[in-house]
């Protein structure tokens, strides 16, 4: 690796994802290998461009008298990286990266909606470089909010724009990447889960064809939602199945296929965990849970007899495996929560569940990379921490996530480290790992497991506090 790359100076794409930059323009090659957008700051010298980005946010005065669309070549490069770079895949796993080219003529159109990716922006920069730019992040997210309340007030929005629609998935998005111990995204989904129902019946009503860019931002919708009102206890603040059902049908079949974790799989998982907060389950509810489980099968691991692996290993594309993987992840973990939820006297050790488990460590050995950010393997972290049985495991995961952290920012990696942390120290004090000694004066073994807390509404307050 040549001696001279720099994390500092180089591209903005390097520098937010923190990796070395060969700064080599107009494309350098680390964006070249990934495939990824390489953005620069216009007419500045490798050495200026970090510095005049930041100190063109730490320059910006909150106001709600917007300057001119970016206000400078470096905000301006900043916006373009996280419109073209970095939104996309935050969206949803496997969005296109040229949704970026619809992204910066709205944000460029709805001053609001410039200042939310300006947050967001500015969060990354925070937490990836240690820039104390956190205090700008939450100013230009006041400054977005309090626009956009202003334009409901004043009645300037219908409620079905496309922007509006964007808002609302952006600031979910800020605060789930936010470090802090709390995440406040579930109030933003339910504002978009409305719109979104006003959008599906504007477009019912009009007979309107759906395009790609209301499409994604459908199925980003979906994915937050299955990913945040498990680990949320205000999933119950999420309106029920019809909006759901509506909004599957608004996604085409054909488009599913980008994503490395399908709407359908997150419409399940949303379910499955729907389901987990209502135990003991009724009829009705049993139903429903035999439906989704069938309704999982397909994206869950195949068997393979050895000459069926070996032709599959010789003929796979790595990218679609890579993918695959990543729906697996979430299937597996997705199957163990709805066994819980079906029967909750149900043990982690039992062979069902350590069938699952071990499948997912297999999965995760193999150090899947996926064709997105790793800090969407968040979801099945905190389900696997309640499940695996030996402390070498649990320091593996907790390990994994360390990296996670390192390589994303992501505040939910940081919030379920912390919480795999708490489950650590409660099972070591219980001894709930395999080949513990138990000490029966002492009643350990009375102690409920994490896979019991589970399918309490404050099971993350068990842990948390």
């Amino acid at each position: 690796m040549p001696a001279r790359w720099r994390t500092k100076s180089g591209c903005l794409t390097c520098r937010m994802r923190r990796k070395k930059c060969d700064e080599e323009s107009p494309k350098c090659h680390s964006c070249c290998r990934n495939g990824l957008t390489c953005i620069w700051s216009p007419q500045e010298t490798p050495v200026d461009r970090h510095r005049n980005a930041l100190s063109t946010l730490n320059d910006h005065t909150p106001s709600l008298k917007y300057p001119p669309p970016f206000g400078g070549p470096s905000r301006e490069s900043l916006f373009q990286y996280l419109a073209m770079t970095m939104i996309p895949q935050l969206l949803i796993p496997g969005t296109p990266l040229d949704t970026g080219n619809e992204l910066i003529p709205l944000a460029a159109q709805y001053p609001c909606l410039r200042d939310s990716f300006l947050a967001c922006a500015t969060l990354f920069l925070s937490q990836s470089n240690g820039v104390q730019t956190l205090p700008h992040a939450l100013t230009y997210y006041s400054d977005a909010v309090r626009y956009t309340r202003r334009m409901i007030e004043e009645s300037k929005v219908k409620g079905t724009e496309d922007w509006l629609l964007l808002q609302a998935l952006l600031l979910c998005i800020f605060e789930r990447a936010q470090s802090g111990p709390y995440c406040e995204a579930m109030s933003h989904l339910l504002g978009a889960s409305r719109i979104m129902a006003l959008k599906v019946r504007s477009a019912t009503d009009q007979s309107t064809p759906t395009s790609p860019f209301q499409q994604m931002c459908a199925a980003s919708l979906l994915y937050h939602a299955a990913t945040t009102a498990f680990l949320s206890p205000d999933i119950s603040r999420l309106p029920e199945g019809t909006i759901w059902n509506q909004l599957q049908q608004f996604i085409e079949p054909s488009y599913t296929s980008l994503f490395a974790i399908p709407p359908t799989l997150c419409r399940l998982i949303l379910e499955i965990s729907r389901l987990a907060r209502r135990t003991p389950l009724n009829d009705h509810d049993k139903q429903l849970a035999s439906s989704l489980h069938d309704q999982l099968r397909p994206y869950l691991p195949l068997q393979l007899t050895p000459d069926e692996a070996i032709c599959s290993e010789e003929n796979h594309d790595h990218k679609a495996e890579e993918i695959k993987k990543a729906a697996q992840l979430y299937a597996l973990s997705a199957d163990i929560l709805l066994l819980k939820t079906t029967n909750p006297q149900l043990a982690a050790k039992d062979s069902r569940v350590q069938a699952q488990v071990k499948q997912i460590m297999k999965v995760l050995q193999s150090d899947v990379q996926g064709i997105f950010w790793n800090q969407h393997y968040s979801w099945p972290f905190a389900i696997l921490g309640c499940v695996v049985q030996r402390e070498t495991e649990m320091l593996f995961l907790l390990g994994r996530l360390g990296t996670l952290w390192e390589r994303s920012r992501w505040g939910d990696i940081q919030r379920t480290t912390n919480l795999f942390r708490a489950m650590l120290d409660f099972r070591r004090q219980n001894a709930q790992f395999a080949g513990s000694l138990r000490d029966e004066k002492s009643g350990a073994s009375d102690c409920p497991e994490p896979f019991d807390m589970l399918l309490r509404t404050d099971w993350l307050l068990q842990f948390t506090g």
